[in-house]
């Protein structure tokens, strides 16, 4: 068994929308922060499974949410214990029921995400499945499905905790084409914060197309800094103050279509810029179309100003206007949805 410095939870949604959680807790909290806690996961769970605002009324699960770690200017690097935060979310659905998943870890090492992914799919749902079904009918009456589900989720978390520490691999994956809907700029200061989205002309025809396959255009301009918001949250529960979250990646699908958020960033003299582009995955329908590799190359380029932002813009999308669509406030966040997403 290793002893790893980790923060760990396991978090279970059925049908019927009732949520349980199992946080490792391996340190005195206050009363504040256990209280805090209790709410972790309603809110890493609330937009996973959206419906009401996205297009078409379709359901669209958010799959995969990773986060860089910056360690702050006033902080040593004694104090970055960790080197990864990522949440998994799992649904399976059988003949026996639904059940939704969602793993919380942040370690101290780049950890093995597919390792913990089989075992949420392979080991915890069918546990789950057919506990339920087995002590159902043995207790009858006497069955008791919260204390069942926390059990189970105990021994899911022991299972995701004896996997840790294992470093990440690289599987072998078939290389899929993307076509960029939008680029999400973030600049982040003490004094200053910003947050546009950069996408394709309201009145070109294009702009619709793109909307049968993402969620909306209103979903993906604040998913980035929701989740960004609730990781840094979460890392001060745990009083984790001189780290700052930044986030990498997230992974959304609705049955088979699948959409990626990349970003990268720079931090310069405490101003912390970043850029993400929204990547629809093997669109027959459009062109322009380029493997991962290619937006990571060149948001780099952008953050090592190599490259002028128009210009990166031009390559991942020549329809792409010089428009931003401000996403900070409620009324300009209003705005966007009226205008991109009918």
């Amino acid at each position: 068994m290793k002893n790893i410095d980790a923060i760990l939870g396991l978090f279970f949604a059925n049908e019927d929308e009732m949520v349980y959680d199992k946080i490792k807790i391996s340190q005195d909290l206050t009363e504040e922060s256990e209280n805090n806690l209790k709410m972790l996961s309603f809110k890493y769970f609330g937009p996973v499974f959206l419906t009401e605002m996205c297009s078409g009324g379709d359901p669209w699960n958010i799959d995969f949410i990773e986060s860089g770690l910056i360690l702050q200017s006033q902080g040593s690097y004694d104090e970055k214990r960790f080197q990864s935060f990522f949440t998994i979310n799992s649904s399976n659905e059988t003949i026996d029921g639904i059940t939704n998943l969602s793993a919380l870890i942040a370690s101290p090492y780049t950890e093995d995400t597919k390792k913990i992914t089989d075992g949420l799919s392979e080991y915890i749902h069918p546990a789950i499945t057919q506990g339920k079904i087995v002590e159902e009918n043995y207790l009858g009456d006497r069955f008791k499905y919260s204390k069942f589900i926390q059990r189970e989720l105990n021994r899911g978390l022991n299972l995701i905790e004896y996997s840790l520490g294992s470093s990440r691999k690289v599987y072998w994956e078939e290389q899929h084409n993307y076509y960029c809907v939008g680029l999400i700029e973030r600049i982040v200061s003490k004094y200053y914060k910003a947050s546009n989205l950069i996408t394709i002309d309201k009145d070109n025809s294009l702009r619709k197309k793109c909307l049968e396959f993402i969620p909306s255009y209103y979903v993906m301009a604040i998913l980035p800094d929701y989740y960004e918001k609730l990781i840094d949250e979460t890392l001060k529960l745990f009083n984790v103050t001189t780290i700052d979250p930044s986030i990498r990646l997230i992974k959304l699908h609705s049955y088979e279509k699948r959409v990626i958020y990349l970003e990268e960033y720079i931090v310069d003299n405490n101003v912390k810029k970043s850029y993400g582009v929204i990547l629809i995955e093997d669109p027959e329908e459009f062109n322009d179309l380029n493997k991962i590799s290619f937006y990571k190359k060149n948001l780099r380029l952008i953050l090592d100003q190599n490259k002028d932002v128009h210009d990166a813009m031009v390559k991942f999308n020549p329809n792409f206007t010089v428009k931003r669509w401000d996403t900070l406030t409620n009324e300009n966040l209003n705005d966007l949805e009226a205008n991109l997403d009918n």
